[in-house]
């Protein structure tokens, strides 16, 4: 056969067929890192005591905080960690001796260089636990980060700068629920309590006509201003109340004085002699502001808005007590009245019994 009729071979290399094997070339991939060989330290102890998903807060707190784990630590991190412990959790302190025993005082000085041993039932004591786990209760409700603490600083500053104004506990159980009183019989709390917007259609007035106030009542006033760090406690009592506008008139001692003189704490009580003063009103705001003047240590500008038939307590003779008020060892405060709640309770009773 002549080289012109011989086949050709071509140079371009063949397409592989389906069962040639395709070479591979293999990749090594890049090792990722551990993610506790990048982070911060400082930030996993951060997140571990502060963040709400750290693993403390699912876990049995004494697993981790033990009597087996205080012997693991250094002589050096347990000096340091007594520093943070009370005086019931070493096996020197002694309870059953006086305060003003020397042993005592001893006993109670915590020196953090000390080599007193950690009495290691401490680690089991019902206190302890109960400590531990309201820390885990605290971290699962996010109450120990940065954000939480800075709400709380900004709130308190509000609060003693007067501006914000924390609501009254009773006005935020008012608001969510319906109010619930305890009664003076029966089942003990009344079936189906109204909601405190319409008890509010009830008026002093109304209370005083209705025979819930009467004469010879002692109404107590107390009432905390936290924007200047003042508590004002004062105490009146019902004079007369007027037939036919049922207003009251109150006696009262002047200036900051709380106390009544005992002379008008007695049943059928004289005259109001100097420097007792009187005042007529119609309304617990009304009175609550005549109090505040003539205490005079809260100015008009730094009183917060309030509901006044919360701060007035109402105390009357009750029973036999007024037979036994008056003893061998005098009529003492208020005269032997007792309290009968606060005229934001009576009002209540009121509008559910009419």
């Amino acid at each position: 056969m002549s080289d012109d009729l011989a086949p050709r071979r071509s140079a371009r290399k063949p397409k592989p067929t389906q069962r040639e094997a395709i070479p591979v070339v293999e990749t090594v991939p890049s090792k990722r890192k551990a993610k506790d060989d990048v982070a911060d330290p400082t930030e996993q102890l951060r997140f571990m005591l502060q963040n709400p998903k750290s693993r403390l807060t699912n876990m049995d707190i004494s697993d981790l905080i033990n009597a087996n784990a205080w012997n693991m630590l250094s002589p050096d991190s347990q000096s340091r960690l007594s520093a943070c412990l009370p005086p019931t959790a070493f096996s020197h302190f002694q309870p059953s001796i006086g305060p003003d025993h020397p042993a005592a005082v001893n006993s109670m000085s915590i020196d953090p260089n000390r080599s007193s041993p950690v009495d290691i039932s401490f680690f089991t004591d019902a206190h302890f636990l109960a400590a531990a786990h309201t820390f885990q209760d605290h971290l699962y409700s996010n109450w120990l980060s940065d954000a939480h603490a800075e709400k709380v600083k900004k709130y308190e500053q509000g609060i003693r700068d007067g501006t914000l104004a924390a609501p009254w506990k009773d006005e935020v159980w008012e608001r969510d629920n319906h109010v619930a009183e305890p009664a003076t019989g029966g089942t003990g709390f009344l079936s189906s309590s109204p909601l405190a917007g319409d008890a509010a259609e009830l008026k002093l007035v109304d209370l005083a006509k209705s025979s819930v106030l009467r004469e010879g009542d002692v109404l107590t006033y107390k009432r905390s201003f936290t924007n200047v760090d003042i508590i004002v406690e004062k105490d009146v009592i019902v004079q007369r109340i007027d037939p036919r506008t049922h207003s009251l008139t109150v006696l009262l001692e002047p200036g900051p004085r709380r106390d009544l003189p005992a002379e008008l704490l007695m049943p059928g009580p004289s005259e109001p002699e100097a420097p007792t003063r009187t005042m007529t009103i119609t309304s617990p705001t009304q009175l609550e502001s005549g109090l505040l003047d003539v205490d005079g240590r809260v100015e008009r500008t730094k009183r917060p808005n309030g509901n006044a038939w919360k701060s007035f307590t109402l105390w009357r003779w009750s029973g036999d007590s007024l037979e036994t008020a008056f003893s061998d060892n005098g009529p003492g405060r208020r005269g032997g009245r007792q309290d009968h709640g606060t005229l934001f309770y009576l009002r209540a009773c009121y509008y559910q019994d009419r």
